[in-house]
C-alpha cells in the first residue's frame, strides 16, 4: 500500500469513528425559527396522559407554580375546565393553612410533587414528559428575572392551550429531545436571551402578553374577559443583600406593668424603671435599610392562660421629628399582638417571640431607641431580650409579601382571565421620590408613617397603575381613549358590565392609594404647623378604592374626593369594577386562599350545622355620652379631658347594634345566630386557678381582688369567643382594634378586679371614661381574651366569610405580613376577609334620637329603657357608617346570590348618597389598648370628630374608602336563603 493511501485510510477509519460518536450523540435540530402570531396558537390544545390528583410545590422557587400551572388547570378542545389543587409549600416549614386543607380536601392518592432539590429546569422537563403525550406547543421561560417578569404575566395562556411550561437558560439538547418527543411545532418564549424552537412567538412586554390573552380567552375559549387579576413579579426578587450587622441586647429583668398588680406598675412609671432601653444606629452607609427584630419574652408559661406579653417600641432619636414618631417609626408591636409564638406539636409555648421587619430610607447614620415594657399578670418581674439584625439593600424594593405573583397564573386560569402586571406598579421612597419642595423623604419606605411620601405615591398611583389599567379596560372593551371625556364612555361602560380585578400582592408591590383623613390625618392638615400624623399606625386612609374606580379627579387624594363623572348631582365617587386582594404571609397562605375560594363546596359540603351559623359579635366600649357634670368636674375643674371629646359610658348603643344586625341581617339570610355581647365574645376567659393566682398575687390584691366579680364577667365558664368562631360560616365583628389585634371587652371589666359593686361602679363613671376605657384595675385582664396574632393563629377556622368592623385590622402599608392580625385570620382558615385599614368610626355611639350635644344623669337610662320596647317590636333606627355598608352587602348576598365582591361594591356605591344627609354629633373610632400606657391617644387619633350636630361627610367618605376585602372578589359563600334551599 502506499503511503498515500495509508493515510487516506486512516483519515475514512477517523471520519467513521466521529460520524459513529456523532450518531450516538446527535439529537434532531430545531426546526429554523419563524415569527407567528397568537391566532396561529388557537387550533392547539395539548393531548395530556393523565392528571395526578393533586401536586404540590416547593415555595423556595417562584417557577415551581409556574410549571405546575397548566398541569393544575387546564381546557379541552371544547372549552371545558379541569382542575387539581395547586399546594405551594415551603418543605421545611409547612404553613397550616395549607396542611389543613390537604387534609380536608384528601386528593391524596395520586400526589405530584416539585421539591427544593430539583432544578426547575428539570422539574418542567420531568412535568412535561409524565403528564404530556403530545403538544404541538410549548411555553418556553427564560431562568432569570426578565425571564420571570413575563412569563409569570403568559402563563395562564399554557393553561388554556393546555400545554407545558419549560424552564430553561438555554435551548440545549436536553430541552430539544423533550419538545421532539412531544411534537413541538411552535414555541411561546418569554426572555430576552432564548431564540425559540420551531415557530416562534416572543413576548417582549406585558402589553403583548395582555393582548394575546385577551384574543385566546375570546377566541379559543368563548368566553368573555370578565376577570383581570393584577400582580406584580418583583415580589419573587427581592433585593440583594450587601451587608448586615446585628445587635444583641438583654436579658434585662424589668418589672411587670400590669394593672392587675397597680403598686408595681405605678411604681414603674413614676421612677422610670418600669422598662428597658437600648440604642443601635444603622450604619452611615445603608441607605436602604432592612430592620430585622426579634424580642422575646422569656417568662412565657402564663401567655396562653393569662395573656402576658412584651411590648416593643423603636424609632430614631431625630430631635427635629415629632415625639411620636420618634417613638413608633418603627412599631413591631407585642409578643401576644403582632407576634407568633413559636409551639411544640401539642401546642405549647416554648417561645413567646415577635419578629418583625420593617425598611427605612435615608437613616444611616441615625440612632434609634428600642424601649421594652412586659405586662405579667401575676409575676412580679421578667426577663426580655432583643435581637435587631440591619441589612444593607441594594435597593428598597422590599416585598413584605414574596413570592405572591407566582400563585396568580393559577388564580386567573381558573377564572379563564387575563393577567397584568410589571415591576413599575411597586412604589418605596428613594432618591428620585422627590416633594414639591425639592426634599427626598426619609422614614418607613412606604405609607402613613412618611407623610410627605403620600401625595409622591398618590401621583404614582395614577401613572404608573391606574392608567395603564384604564388602557387596558379601554382596549377589553373597544373603546378608543383619545382625551378626558372618553372616560365616560369607560365609565358607563363598566358601570353596567363590571369586571373583577383580583390584586395578588401586598402594599409595597401594588400600593394603596391614599386618602386624607381628618381624624387620623396625613402631616399638617389644619396649617397650624403642627404635624397631625398619628404614628402608631399612621394617618391617612389607604385604600383600593380606585383599583375598581375608572374616573377619579387624578391626584386627588382629598378627605373628601370625587370623581369626573358620576351618576349623582353632587359626584359621589362610584367604583365600577369589582376589587378584591389575594395575600397572606407568604406565597403558601395566598395560595391557600386562593384554593378556600376554588374548593370551596369541598370544603364546605360535610359541614351542614357550620355552614348554617352565623357569628354575630358586639364588643363592649362602644356606647359614648357627653355627660355634662362629669365635663365641669374632670374638665373644667381639674383639666384631667378634653371638654370637646365624647367619653365612654353607657348609653346602649352596642346592644341596639347587636339586636339590629340579628334582625336584619342574620334573619334574612336564614342563619342560626351563633351570638356574643361585650366580654362574654373573648377569645378565651380566666380559669379559676388563673383568678386564685391572681388573688394571691401582692397584698393589695388578697385584700380587695373580687374572683367571683371577674369570673362572672370574664370566666372561661362565661366566654364562647372560640367556639362561635370555629362553628361559624359566616361571621361579624364588631370591637376595638389596631394591625395587631381585635378585641370585644368593654368598660365592664376594666373597671373589675379591686373592691366589691360600689368600687367597680365608680370607676365605671370616672376613672375608666376618663382615662379612654382601657384605664382601670381590670384593664389588663380582658388581654387574654383580645383576639391577637399569637391567639388567632393558633386557631382552627372553617372558610368563613368576616366583616371585621374594627380599626386599622386591614393595614398593609409598611406591615409585616405576619405581624397583621387581618393576615392571621385568614392563616387560621378565613376564606374571605373584609377589614380597615385605618380607624373606623362609630355610628355616634347613642341611641337615636339625640337632641341636645350633652347628656344629664339618668336621661340616657330613660332613653334606653323606652328603646328597649322599640326593639322588641322589630323598630330600630337606621345603621350608617361600615355598619350600613355591611347590612347593604348582606341584603345584595341575600336578595341576589352576589358574589361578596360584587355585593360590597354595589353596597359601597349607594352608601354615600344614602347616608350623607344623615346628622351626628360625632364619630369615635374603634381604636384600642396598645398593650401598654407607652401610648396615649394622640398616637392613635387626631379627633373624634366632634363637630356637634352636622353631616360629618369626612367621616363618611372615610366608610366609603376605607374597606378593603381580603380573598376572590369573585368568591361567592353559601347563604341558608339561597343554596340552603
Amino acid at each position: 500500500m502506499m503511503k498515500n493511501d495509508k493515510i487516506i485510510v486512516v483519515v475514512g477509519v477517523a471520519i467513521l469513528i466521529f460520524a459513529a460518536v456523532g450518531v450516538y450523540y446527535w439529537v434532531p435540530q430545531k426546526v429554523t425559527a419563524e415569527s407567528v402570531k397568537t391566532n396561529d396558537f388557537l387550533d392547539i390544545t395539548g393531548d395530556l396522559k393523565d392528571m395526578p390528583d393533586s401536586i404540590t410545590v416547593s415555595s423556595s422557587d417562584p417557577f415551581y407554580p409556574l410549571i405546575a400551572t397548566p398541569l393544575a388547570v387546564n381546557y379541552d378542545e371544547s372549552g371545558e375546565q379541569t382542575i387539581i389543587p395547586l399546594y405551594v409549600m415551603d418543605y421545611n416549614n409547612p404553613s397550616t393553612a395549607v396542611i389543613r386543607l390537604q387534609e380536608q380536601l384528601d386528593r391524596n392518592s395520586n400526589v405530584e410533587m416539585i421539591k427544593d432539590s430539583e432544578s426547575v429546569k428539570n422539574a418542567s422537563l420531568r412535568i412535561a414528559t409524565t403528564y404530556w403525550d403530545s403538544s404541538q406547543a410549548a411555553l418556553i421561560i427564560e431562568d432569570d428575572e426578565q425571564g420571570y417578569t413575563l412569563g409569570v404575566i403568559a402563563t395562564p395562556i399554557a393553561s388554556y392551550l393546555r400545554i407545558p411550561v419549560i424552564i430553561t437558560d438555554e435551548i440545549d439538547a436536553d430541552v430539544t429531545r423533550v419538545l421532539n418527543d412531544l411534537g413541538v411545532k411552535k414555541t411561546i418564549i418569554c426572555g430576552r436571551n432564548l431564540k425559540g424552537f420551531g415557530s416562534v412567538l416572543k413576548f417582549n412586554s406585558v402589553e403583548e402578553i395582555a393582548e394575546a390573552s385577551i384574543v385566546v380567552v375570546e377566541q379559543k375559549l368563548k368566553h368573555e374577559i370578565d376577570y383581570i387579576t393584577l400582580t406584580n413579579p418583583i415580589d419573587a426578587w427581592p433585593p440583594q443583600v450587601l451587608d448586615s450587622k446585628e445587635f444583641i441586647f438583654g436579658p434585662t429583668t424589668i418589672p411587670t406593668g400590669s394593672q392587675s398588680q397597680l403598686v408595681k406598675a405605678l411604681r414603674g412609671m413614676i421612677t422610670g424603671k418600669g422598662s428597658a432601653v437600648w440604642t443601635f444606629t444603622i450604619p452611615e452607609d445603608y441607605k436602604y435599610a432592612l430592620v430585622k427584630f426579634e424580642g422575646v419574652n422569656h417568662d412565657a408559661e402564663n401567655c396562653d392562660d393569662m395573656g402576658d406579653a412584651v411590648t416593643f417600641t423603636m424609632g430614631p432619636n431625630l430631635d427635629e421629628l415629632p415625639a411620636s414618631l420618634q417613638k413608633f417609626e418603627i412599631a413591631p408591636g407585642s409578643t401576644a399582638s403582632g407576634g407568633i409564638a413559636e409551639r411544640d406539636e401539642s401546642g405549647n409555648i416554648i417561645k413567646d417571640v415577635l419578629y418583625s421587619e420593617s425598611v427605612v430610607y435615608g437613616r444611616g447614620g441615625v440612632e434609634y431607641t428600642i424601649t421594652a415594657a412586659g405586662s405579667w399578670l401575676v409575676k412580679k418581674q421578667g426577663e426580655v431580650s432583643v435581637r435587631v439584625v440591619v441589612e444593607k439593600l441594594e435597593d428598597p424594593v422590599y416585598p413584605m409579601m414574596k413570592n405572591l405573583s407566582s400563585v396568580a397564573p393559577y388564580l386567573t386560569a381558573y377564572h379563564q382571565g387575563i393577567l397584568y402586571g410589571k415591576p413599575e406598579f411597586a412604589f418605596t421612597a428613594d432618591d428620585d421620590r422627590i416633594t414639591d419642595g425639592g426634599e427626598t423623604c426619609p422614614g418607613l419606605y412606604v405609607g402613613g408613617k412618611n407623610p410627605k411620601l403620600a401625595p409622591i405615591s398618590n401621583k404614582h398611583f395614577f401613572d404608573e397603575i391606574h392608567d395603564p389599567l384604564n388602557t387596558l379596560l379601554a382596549y377589553i372593551a373597544g373603546i378608543q381613549m383619545n382625551d378626558t371625556r372618553d372616560l365616560k364612555t369607560l365609565r358607563d361602560y363598566y358601570a353596567k358590565k363590571p369586571v373583577y380585578i383580583a390584586l395578588v400582592g401586598d402594599a409595597t408591590v401594588l400600593p394603596n392609594y391614599f386618602y386624607q383623613n381628618e381624624a387620623e390625618p396625613l402631616g399638617d392638615i389644619d396649617g397650624d404647623g403642627t404635624d397631625d400624623t398619628p404614628y402608631y399606625a399612621g394617618g391617612g386612609t389607604p385604600s383600593d378604592v380606585l383599583y375598581g374606580n375608572i374616573d377619579p379627579k387624578q391626584y386627588d387624594w382629598s378627605n373628601i374626593a370625587n370623581d369626573i363623572y358620576s351618576e349623582t348631582e353632587e359626584k359621589y365617587p362610584f367604583i365600577e369594577n369589582i376589587v378584591g386582594r389575594i395575600t397572606g404571609w407568604d406565597s403558601q397562605d395566598a395560595d391557600a386562599l386562593i384554593l378556600k375560594s376554588v374548593y370551596y363546596n369541598d370544603l364546605t359540603s360535610k359541614r351542614d350545622t357550620w355552614k348554617n351559623n352565623f357569628g354575630l359579635l358586639v364588643g363592649g366600649g362602644q356606647d359614648f355620652q357627653k355627660p355634662l357634670i362629669r365635663y365641669l368636674i374632670f374638665g373644667d375643674i381639674l383639666k384631667m379631658i378634653k371638654r370637646g371629646e365624647p367619653m365612654k359610658a353607657f348609653t346602649g348603643y352596642a346592644e341596639m347594634t347587636y339586636k339590629r344586625a340579628s334582625l336584619k341581617v342574620v334573619e334574612p339570610l336564614g342563619f342560626n345566630l351563633q351570638g356574643a355581647l361585650y366580654e362574654e365574645g373573648m377569645v378565651k376567659g380566666l380559669s379559676e386557678n388563673t383568678l386564685s393566682e391572681i388573688k394571691s398575687s401582692n397584698l393589695l390584691n388578697r385584700a380587695l381582688f373580687e374572683k367571683w366579680q371577674v369570673r362572672r364577667i370574664a370566666g372561661e365558664g362565661k366566654v364562647k369567643g372560640t367556639e362561635i368562631f370555629e362553628s361559624s360560616n359566616y361571621l361579624f365583628v364588631n370591637g376595638h382594634g389596631n394591625q395587631y389585634l381585635f378585641g370585644v371587652a368593654g368598660n365592664d371589666i376594666v373597671a373589675s378586679g379591686l373592691g366589691g359593686p360600689l368600687v367597680k361602679a365608680m370607676l365605671t363613671q370616672t376613672l375608666v371614661p376618663i382615662a379612654g376605657g382601657f384605664v382601670g384595675p381590670g384593664g389588663d385582664l380582658a388581654a387574654l381574651g383580645d383576639y391577637c396574632t399569637r391567639t388567632v393563629s393558633n386557631m382552627n377556622l372553617g372558610p368563613s366569610f368576616m366583616w371585621l368592623e374594627s380599626c386599622i385590622c386591614g393595614k398593609l402599608d409598611g406591615q409585616y405580613s405576619r405581624s397583621n392580625i387581618g393576615q392571621s385570620l385568614l392563616h387560621a382558615g378565613i376564606a374571605s376577609l373584609i377589614a380597615s385599614p385605618t380607624g373606623s368610626n362609630i355610628g355616634g355611639g347613642y341611641l337615636e334620637p339625640k337632641k341636645t350635644k350633652y347628656d344629664l344623669p339618668l336621661q340616657t337610662y330613660f332613653k334606653y329603657i323606652k328603646a328597649e320596647g322599640q326593639w322588641k317590636r322589630g323598630n330600630f333606627p337606621d345603621a350608617h357608617f361600615g355598619e350600613k355598608i355591611y347590612e347593604d352587602t348582606c341584603s345584595n348576598l341575600e336578595k341576589f346570590n352576589y358574589s361578596v365582591g360584587l355585593a360590597l361594591r354595589n353596597a359601597k356605591n349607594s352608601y354615600l348618597k344614602a347616608d350623607a344627609p344623615w346628622l351626628l354629633w360625632w364619630s369615635p373610632p374603634l381604636d384600642i389598648s396598645t398593650g401598654g400606657l407607652l401610648v396615649d391617644q394622640a398616637d392613635l387619633y387626631r379627633t373624634t370628630a366632634s363637630k356637634g350636630l352636622s353631616p360629618m361627610l369626612e367621616s363618611k367618605y372615610v366608610s366609603f374608602q376605607e374597606y378593603i376585602l381580603y380573598g376572590d372578589p369573585a368568591f361567592n359563600p353559601y347563604e341558608p336563603c339561597n343554596e340552603g334551599k
